[in-house]
């Protein structure tokens, strides 16, 4: 199983310990029968031999509450402790991710294993430790079953091992059912985010709206028919182990005796054995789905680890270095040649963008233009390494960017990107330039909208334009000598957007920033150094002029 492979992977000491404890809980529970049928048995007239009984029952289950309740924490913690380095080893593994793997597990995926999954795992503390210690249970009451009547044990053992054929042959259906749940959960999920996301579009559009409704009503609807057909197989798997163990008590009552000259204080002491199995049987079995979810989630887990650590092989990796000094110039980036494909090799003409043969120069204000889907964003990862050239070279300073040069090289850009997040908290920021917040809030007009408290931004909770203002102040606080601005503009109003063409940039070129914008809004492109115009692609106009003059 994924589930055992991965605990036993991933645990340390303290989970052997726990498992011993269990088996501790497992053999005191057992001492209770032997001593209640041992008690039982005793004659009216030896109180001594009663009262040894009694404070050995006594005993028994203190050592038992003892030892359970330890199983219990002690499993949930150390599952815990596994969780915990699982997800820090995935966050890792994520944080090292390039941009066109992300884009290609999709955030669904990834985000479900980093919660949905490791919770479904974090459920399975507790059973862990219970199911050890009724399995232990289940051993040594068959064991004291053999003690009182080798017939009974005989017919027991041969009636459990054929029963558990049964049962673990209908456990394939179980597992396949609990597999194809997860499944459409899974779509269901992609169903209800897309609901989320695009909220303002299914208002604006009613027949949108109602067929995405739809689609959400069948995928509900399948969703719940997955889950039902799982219950319904382990509700078959419930009953037939109720149903095993009622024939087994009928073979004890009706067979044994048929079968050996058995007394009836014998036929009771094995009667009260198998009464006593129905506890931990039925905790196996209830235990069952537990750790099939388990299972597949850890199977989930594993999975997306190795599509992790497979789309990272080769990858430099930084935690045992310092962190990279960000370069504070440069005086020239060319991409010769550069060329960036989209598909999975299904579609005969994916998009591409390039051969891009495009030249950046320190300190010079460069607008990029083009209509939608002309390959303006992803010219913008492509010149900021978020996306790696497919063929082609992009050079800094006359010297090619090779892999091992990327982090170097990315630190000479800020940038706010048309889907840029805002962190409330300004991380990576040098405590030192904090100090020129209030300036900056009060020149892009947010001083009555948020403030600094401490190193994070009172809320964050404003209009789409305001945030990509506040995106632009967290860049321009990097003190990077480029940055990049994908569409800034197209969220701010009229009055803002001619401050941001004719102040902001005018602001940050004097300060010796290098501005790479994408604008549509062409009343301002004479206020650039040059414009790069782009169609289906690839470059279709360079202007030099103001530059090169």
């Amino acid at each position: 199983m994924e589930f055992l492979r991965l605990l036993q992977t991933e645990a340390v000491l303290n989970l052997r310990r726990v498992l011993a404890i269990a088996i501790v809980a497992g053999l005191s529970n057992a001492a209770v029968l032997a001593l209640i049928n041992a008690a039982a048995s005793t004659k009216s007239g030896e109180r001594g031999r009663t009262l040894l009984l009694g404070i050995m029952f006594i005993t028994v289950v203190a050592a038992y509450t003892v030892s359970q309740r330890f199983v219990m924490i002690a499993s949930a913690k150390e599952v815990e402790r596994i969780i915990h380095r699982i997800r820090c080893r995935l966050i890792e593994e994520v944080r090292h991710c390039e941009l066109p793997a992300i884009e290609l597990l999709g955030p669904t995926r990834i985000f479900n294993g980093l919660s949905k999954e490791i919770q479904t795992i974090a459920q399975s503390g507790n059973i862990m430790g219970i199911v050890t210690q009724m399995a232990v249970l289940l051993v040594f009451a068959t064991f004291y079953l053999m003690w009182v009547s080798m017939t009974a044990f005989l017919l027991a053992l041969g009636f459990i091992a054929v029963a558990s054929i049964l049962y673990f042959a209908r456990m394939s259906r179980m597992n396949r059912a609990i597999h194809d749940a997860a499944t459409a959960e899974y779509g269901l999920h992609e169903y209800l985010t897309a609901v989320l996301d695009g909220f303002k579009e299914i208002k604006l559009n009613d027949r949108r709206s109602r067929e995405l409704a739809a689609d959400v009503v069948n995928a509900s609807l399948h969703a719940a028919d997955a889950r039902v057909k799982s219950q319904s197989e382990f509700g078959q798997n419930f009953v037939f182990t109720q149903d095993v163990f009622f024939l087994l008590l009928g073979t004890i009552v009706f067979i044994v005796p048929m079968l050996s000259d058995t007394s009836s204080d014998t036929l009771v002491k094995a009667t009260a054995a198998v009464l006593f199995l129905f506890a931990p049987i039925s905790g196996v079995v209830t235990s069952v789905p537990v750790f099939a979810n388990a299972n597949a989630s850890a199977a989930s887990i594993n999975e997306l680890e190795r599509l992790l650590t497979q789309s990272n092989a080769g990858a430099a990796r930084t935690e045992d270095q310092a962190p990279q000094e960000a370069r504070q110039s440069f005086r020239e980036i060319e991409l010769r040649d550069v060329m960036f494909r989209f598909g999975d090799g299904e579609n005969e003409q994916p998009f591409q963008v390039g051969p891009i043969n495009l030249t950046f120069r320190a300190g010079e204000t460069v607008f990029i233009s083009g209509g939608n889907g002309s390959g303006k964003s992803t010219l913008l990862r492509l010149l900021t390494s978020l996306y790696s050239p497919q063929q082609g070279t992009i050079f800094l300073d006359g010297r090619p960017v090779g892999r091992s040069d990327t982090e170097s090289y990315r630190t000479l850009f800020s940038a706010v990107f048309g889907d840029y997040h805002v962190f409330k908290r300004l991380y990576g920021i040098d405590p030192e330039t904090l100090a020129e917040v209030p300036a900056l809030l009060e020149t892009f007009e947010l001083t009555d909208k948020t403030g600094l408290v401490g190193n994070e931004f009172s809320t964050i909770g404003l209009s789409a334009g305001q945030r990509k203002r506040l995106g632009l102040i967290v860049a321009i606080l990097e003190h990077r000598p480029i940055c990049v601005l994908d569409e800034w503009a197209a969220d701010q109003d009229p009055i803002f957007r001619r401050k941001f063409y004719t102040e902001l940039i005018t602001n940050m070129k004097a300060a010796g920033t290098t501005v790479i914008c994408v604008s549509h809004d062409d009343r301002y492109y004479d206020l650039a150094d040059r414009r790069v115009h782009m169609e289906e692609g690839r470059i279709a106009m360079d202007t030099r002029e103001k530059f090169d003059a």
